[in-house]
């Protein structure tokens, strides 16, 4: 991991310098949790546009119809509670294969979920989903250094107590930054950067983790700020550690 994540300093690409102007949300919010991305886009871009749906059925459906709207910035969808399924998995997976945008998912259905979930999942660089429930379980930052773990001290998270799901990844080519257990561990990862180098897949749920804000923000930063690798050189790199 140490090793790859100097390569990845070496190697050069395009910086998103120029704030993004329109983001798309679809986030679950129930008994006071979900509402941390929003507050984390504000705080770094105060001007940016952000479509911002949530509730279930009606916000996925709306959130569908804006995917397709218009070209965005970045997409964002952080399922943690309601059926997943009314998502246009697929739609998010056509614009993931052509790095549309930097492209977040958390969802708590990646192995149930019926409109193309787990398909995505594979495309991101993620091979097998171990999902689990309560009780709450110790988090670690696997990459410290990395700029979605800068400044996060408390990795913890609350319970909502709605029977929510989070998930341990085993990754094919995805870059595990924070896993389930104390270091790097084979199947218990838990945010990772995705094979595009700049998106981002999660078994995580930021929503309601102690430090959400700041988690978000991190992530936000990443997604936009840092450099993005093409998908040759990631998959170059990667190589050297088959």
């Amino acid at each position: 991991m140490k090793i790859l994540g100097f390569l990845l300093v070496l190697v050069t690409g395009t910086v998103l310098a120029q704030p993004p102007t329109d983001i798309l949300v679809y986030h679950d919010v129930e008994l006071g949790y979900g509402n941390a991305v929003i507050t984390a886009i504000g705080n770094r871009w105060p001007a940016c546009n952000i479509a911002d749906y949530s509730g279930g059925t009606a916000g996925q459906t709306q959130f569908n119809a804006d995917m397709a709207s218009q070209a965005w910035d970045i997409i964002i969808v952080e399922s943690w509670y309601y059926d997943s399924d009314g998502i246009n998995w697929s739609g998010i997976n056509d614009l993931y294969n052509i790095s549309a945008c930097p492209i977040f998912v958390a969802c708590w259905e990646w192995n149930g979920g019926t409109s193309g979930q787990l398909i995505l999942a594979g495309n991101m660089g993620v091979s097998g989903v171990s999902p689990f429930g309560s009780p709450v379980i110790p988090h670690y930052a696997w990459e410290p250094t990395h700029a979605i773990c800068t400044g996060i001290s408390d990795w913890g998270w609350n319970d909502p107590g709605l029977g929510i799901l989070n998930s341990r990844f085993t990754v094919s080519d995805a870059f595990p930054v924070t896993g389930w257990t104390a270091s790097s561990t084979t199947g218990q990862a838990g945010i990772c950067v995705a094979n595009d180098a700049s998106s981002v897949i999660s078994g995580y749920t930021p929503a309601y983790a102690n430090e959400s804000v700041a988690i978000w923000e991190n992530i936000l930063a990443f997604m936009w700020g840092d450099v993005a690798l093409e998908r040759s050189t990631w998959g170059e790199i990667k190589t050297l550690f088959n």
